[in-house]
């Protein structure tokens, strides 16, 4: 489980890196096409708008497994192991169950964005959408698959 995990943040990684490099480049682009030629462009504006909405997801995912979300556990950590491994548990489920919500909801809605058209690119809005129910997917994968494997080593 260990091996898979690597491998799947590994990937998650670079994706990253790849999404957020191109929605720096579409901003930067937008601003040189704006200000320099005085031609704006649609097509950027948009598209670092999607990549926005990747990156918040997917990177949601990759913060969580790297325990970089803010936790208040001040009240947690006056508990005994046995009490702060039953509400470590709790939260747990609590997350699994709102990111398995997250990405049954989410695919209904990007399925319905089949059905429009971006303006700029052109694509089916179900491109930008489905950013939420693979997020809430890895989300989900991260916390169960971290459970299965224990501690990182």
């Amino acid at each position: 489980m260990n091996k898979l995990l690597g491998i799947v943040e590994s990937v998650l990684d670079k994706l990253l890196i790849a999404l957020f490099l191109t929605m720096v480049a579409a901003i930067v682009w937008q601003v040189i096409a704006r200000y320099f030629f005085a031609s704006p462009t649609i097509w950027s504006e948009e598209l670092a708008r999607f990549l926005v909405v990747w990156v918040t997801m997917l990177g949601s995912a990759y913060v969580l497994e790297h325990g970089g979300h803010v936790a208040v556990t001040i009240f947690v950590d006056i508990l005994p192991e046995s009490w702060q491994r039953f509400f470590g548990w709790l939260r747990d489920v609590i997350v699994i169950a709102m990111a398995g919500g997250l990405a049954y909801y989410g695919y209904g809605f990007a399925v319905s964005g089949a059905r429009r058209t971006a303006t700029g690119l052109g694509l089916q809005m179900s491109y930008a959408y489905a950013a939420i129910p693979i997020g809430a997917a890895l989300i989900a994968f991260f916390l169960v698959a971290r459970r299965i494997a224990g501690p990182k080593a």
